[in-house]
């Protein structure tokens, strides 16, 4: 299952998020790849052949899904409601992309079908223990290669019955780029791409929703179009009718100037059809939290006169690295700052909850991801750390995890090929995890989720 194809021609386009997460940050940082367009990202057309080597999918029909009872999400003024109690996420961005993929290349970071069962299970019951009842993922694709709707059917049932079992609600998306998102060609398959999950899924209790891009924005381009905001809008409406019982949202860039775009009436409109508002920030420190984002975003909301709904912070955290001399290095103690500089914001969201202006938060993220900057083998560092806001001083795009990697071992106990996550044993393609280890906010964000 190989292909050269790409989401798009060269890694530049497919970089707003982390460009703009840095140029908030006042970096000066040389462009990567970026955590979602996590997973539609990709590298040039001379990048060599996928990685992987997965198995031709299953082509048949998925079996019904079993766990518990219906969920019927729902929302009231500015609360998330499951089956008629209010939802507050207790969230974690999961991207667990393993070391030798990266999300330019095929599966392109859906590491959830049911060919990575391994993985995503050494994961959630974790994940649960922790007291988390939410997660957020990047992409997740009817086909075998997102970007290809002419590549195999693939299916994703035992991902989300393992979430079930566990308690752990799910945001699917199916990946695109700011341009794709202007693009009359790639619109289409996007949509098909939205449909067939939603005829997969749009009805399993595991399932909270549909996120409908993850920083399409780009200011002074997209975001001052009303034909972009109004294809979101579109999209957003067609999947509300694919899957009624579940939600559509959104998570945009924490920048003023896009907010303010977004709720022009006569530029973005507030996307009326979106359930739930989220913005993905990285704005405040360990000591201010969030800073004003509250009271900013909800009078921002107040002014135009745009009916409220629920509001989630769609990502927020910070680096475990720092420096010793010019390497990388983790903080001290399991990296105690990233678990204090977590601690402050989630404290906010939860005042801000008992507010009325927040309906809860998504970590990011759940695990280092060397794919992002230099050698896709390495944990490497890519900024010039300049991020005073960070405790480490910066922004190293792979080292956001809450765990550390390394490279899984194979059943002899060695280490399997860094190069490829999947390795072929008796004409048998098989993945052996990466080892995490635990950072200090692992067990601090239990303590926090769990109180």
């Amino acid at each position: 299952m190989k292909s050269n194809k790409n989401p798009a021609g060269n890694p530049t386009e497919l970089d707003a998020h982390a460009v703009l997460r840095r140029r908030l940050l006042g970096t000066a940082l040389a462009a990567s790849a970026s955590p979602m367009l996590l997973s539609a990202c990709g590298g040039d057309d001379n990048d060599p052949v996928p990685v992987t080597s997965e198995p031709p999918p299953d082509t048949t029909p998925p079996p019904q899904s079993g766990g518990p009872a219906s969920s019927i999400f729902t929302v009231k003024d500015r609360k998330i409601l499951l089956n008629g109690k209010e939802f507050f996420a207790k969230g974690m961005c999961y991207s667990p992309v393993p070391i030798g993929a990266e999300a330019g290349r095929e599966p392109g970071g859906d590491h959830f079908s049911d060919f990575w069962e391994a993985l995503f299970t050494r994961d959630l019951s974790v994940l649960h223990g922790m007291g988390c009842n939410s997660i957020r993922l990047y992409m997740a694709s009817p086909w075998a290669i997102p970007w290809d709707s002419n590549s195999g059917r693939q299916y994703h049932g035992k991902f989300m019955d393992l979430c079930a079992k566990q308690g752990i609600y799910v945001w699917l998306a199916y990946p695109m780029t700011p341009k794709q998102a202007m693009s009359s060609s790639d619109r289409p398959r996007i949509e098909q791409g939205y449909r067939l999950l939603c005829e997969e899924l749009g009805k399993h209790p595991a399932l909270i929703g549909f996120t409908i891009g993850n920083e399409t924005d780009v200011y002074n381009e997209n975001t001052q179009l009303p034909d972009f905001w109004a294809w979101m809008d579109d999209l957003a409406r067609k999947v509300k009718s694919w899957a009624p019982d579940k939600l559509v949202k959104t998570a945009i860039h924490d920048i003023p100037p896009i907010i303010d775009q977004l709720v022009n009436p006569a530029i973005g409109k507030g996307l009326p059809h979106l359930d739930v508002i989220g913005l993905n920030s990285y704005r405040g420190t360990v000591n201010a939290g969030f800073d004003t984002l509250f009271t900013d975003y909800d009078a921002k909301f107040k002014t135009t006169g745009l009916p409220d709904r629920p509001f989630l912070i769609t990502e927020f955290g910070c680096p475990a690295s720092t420096r010793n001399g010019a390497n990388p290095v983790e903080l001290p103690n399991k990296a105690k700052a990233q678990a204090d500089y977590l601690e402050v914001h989630w404290k906010d969201i939860v005042k801000h909850h008992g507010m009325n202006l927040c309906s809860g938060g998504y970590v990011f993220s759940w695990a280092d991801e060397w794919w992002k900057a230099g050698n896709i083998t390495q944990h490497d560092g890519h900024s010039s750390c300049t991020a005073g806001e960070f405790p480490g001083g910066c922004a190293d795009e792979e080292w956001y995890g809450i765990n550390s990697i390394q490279v899984g071992k194979d059943k002899n106990g060695n280490p399997r090929p860094a190069a490829d996550p999947v390795v072929v044993e008796n004409n048998v393609a098989i993945h052996y995890p990466d080892i995490l280890t635990q950072r200090a906010a692992v067990a601090r964000l239990r303590t926090l989720w769990k109180a």
